[in-house]
């Protein structure tokens, strides 16, 4: 083998590592992030409205 093909054989192999590499980070930074939306409390909500109004009891209102 020349020292061209053993470079050509290397670049590819470093290409393909760091495509693998870029893959895992992802998906690790995907399941971080849905790991950290998982673990936030919602906020409370409260339904104002006339008992003889049922379209207005859809309506919420978000409280800190």
């Amino acid at each position: 083998m020349t020292t061209a093909v053993r470079a050509a054989v290397l670049s590819f192999a470093l290409w393909v590592n760091a495509a693998a590499f870029y893959a895992l980070h992802v998906a690790m930074v995907d399941g971080a992030e849905r790991a950290r939306i998982a673990t936030i409390e919602p906020q409370r909500v409260i339904v104002t409205a006339p008992k003889d109004e049922p379209a207005l009891a859809s309506t919420a209102l978000l409280v800190p």
